[in-house]
């Protein structure tokens, strides 16, 4: 009898379901990373003309959202050139009209994930929020993620042999990462919660002094910088495409 009961026990407990996986998995974004759900991933590049993206940027971006968003149609395509003129009248709250005005996709399509990217000077809202770049989640006219890249300061940034196009690209890719859901894990991710890696060279990491510093040699050798995602926060897009597939 004590022998059935333990076999039994044993039985119950080999088949215990698993630990539920913590919070932060979830906050990668279905509609770009898991395996089912959407089709197509479409991203519309925008810009004033004074600052227009650098197609290494974008080469870039087509290399990390194919290879993040798999199963997927990835279309990268350059939109509108607004004019030099219009920046002016674009700070502040007037730059959501004109993201109105020049936005391709006016309502939400089935199986599509839409991204929009906007390449202005700097900041319109000014530079002591973000000064690099900046990724959002609007939900109207309808959910998209909006992705601004502020390429006007980052000129600035292409020193020790670093060309503006490998600056816009990391930045670029830095922010889309924020969309994908990048950083959440709190075992590599900095305690003031801004969803940046502690890895100095993951493109997710701040770019602060230190992630200059670690990156100077390599800057200075090859005038290359990081701009891909470190195995963890890759390890983590993963983990949560095999929680969204379990569902």
């Amino acid at each position: 009898m004590r022998f059935h009961a333990c076999l039994s026990a044993l039985l119950l407990a080999g088949c215990a379901s698993a630990p539920p996986e913590p919070a932060w998995v979830s906050e990668a974004d279905p509609a770009l990373v898991a395996l089912s759900g959407t089709s197509r991933v479409d991203i519309e590049v925008d810009w004033f003309a004074q600052v227009p993206p650098d197609e290494v940027a974008l080469e870039g971006l087509a290399v990390v959202a194919r290879r993040e968003c798999p199963g997927k149609v990835v279309t990268i395509r350059l939109d509108t050139e607004l004019p030099e003129s219009g920046w002016k009248s674009s700070r502040g709250g007037a730059i959501e009209t004109v993201l109105d005005g020049c936005r391709g996709r006016r309502e939400a399509a089935p199986g599509v994930a839409y991204v929009h990217v906007l390449y202005c000077p700097t900041n319109p809202w000014g530079e002591e929020y973000a000064s690099n770049g900046l990724c959002r989640r609007l939900e109207k006219p309808f959910p998209h993620w909006q992705i601004f890249v502020f390429k006007g300061t980052l000129r600035s940034r292409a020193v020790l042999g670093l060309s503006a196009g490998v600056v816009d690209r990391s930045c670029l890719v830095h922010e889309f990462g924020h969309a994908l859901g990048l950083v959440a894990n709190p075992d590599h991710r900095f305690e003031d919660g801004g969803g940046h890696c502690t890895d100095t060279s993951c493109v997710m990491t701040k770019p602060k002094l230190k992630a200059i510093l670690d990156n100077a040699a390599k800057v200075i050798a090859t005038g290359e910088t990081p701009w891909d995602y470190c195995d963890r926060c890759r390890a983590d897009l993963d983990r949560a495409r095999r929680l969204y597939a379990a569902r």
